[in-house]
């Protein structure tokens, strides 16, 4: 009589330790999960309706500046950054305020040279947009960029102009244009509009602009 053969088959144990090995991996993505709670998305909201961007020459050392006169009669200015519904961001002075130092004498320079400002709402009647040479300090003439975007419902350059400005105290009326209580444009020209004239240009002359 022969003996009689006994077989093993170790196929129960492999399916036991590879269910094991899942269990361990699904309580660790969970364990994980709770540890480190998901990130969002950046959620940053800018309420505006219009930025207009005055831009010149990198390395400049003119001092441009921007003005806006709103229909009520307010003027947003480098002395006057926030009135009514528009905001002037930043008071650029050329390659005077370019360059920051640090404690350990390091300096960081930014050589562009640009002036944006917001509009966060709509006032029916026209606005004068200006530019004004507060200081002419390079020999040649500076070519100035405007542009206005509109950024809802979606962002559109509703104005791109080049104007070159020649002499310190020089004003340039870029643009008047009309708008609606919907925000809409729908009246441009560039009659001249003097808005210094409401300041009186010794009050200016004591400091940057």
């Amino acid at each position: 009589m022969r003996p009689r053969r006994i077989y093993y088959n170790n196929t129960s144990f492999l399916d036991l330790l590879f269910n094991t090995l899942v269990g361990f991996v699904l309580l660790f993505i969970i364990s994980f999960l709770l540890i480190n709670p998901s990130l969002k998305k950046a959620d940053i909201k800018t309420k505006a309706e219009f930025v207009i961007t005055v831009t010149w020459s990198d390395n400049s050392h003119d001092d441009v500046d921007t003005w806006l006169q709103d229909p009520t009669g307010n003027v947003v200015h480098f002395k006057q950054k926030d009135v009514g519904m528009a905001h002037l961001d930043r008071d650029d002075l050329g390659t005077v305020n370019d360059t920051i130092k640090l404690d350990d004498g390091r300096c960081i320079a930014y050589a562009h040279n640009q002036e944006l400002t917001t509009i966060r709402g709509f006032i029916t009647g026209e606005w004068v947009l200006n530019v004004h040479m507060y200081k002419k300090r390079d020999p040649s003439p500076t070519p100035v960029e405007v542009r206005i975007d509109r950024l809802n419902p979606k962002v559109q350059t509703i104005l791109y102009k080049k104007v070159v400005m020649n002499r310190t105290w020089e004003e340039v009326t870029v643009a008047r244009f009309v708008m609606t209580s919907q925000g809409d444009i729908i009246d441009w020209d560039d009659l001249p509009k003097n808005l210094l004239q409401q300041s009186s240009r010794p009050s200016y002359e004591g400091g940057e602009g």
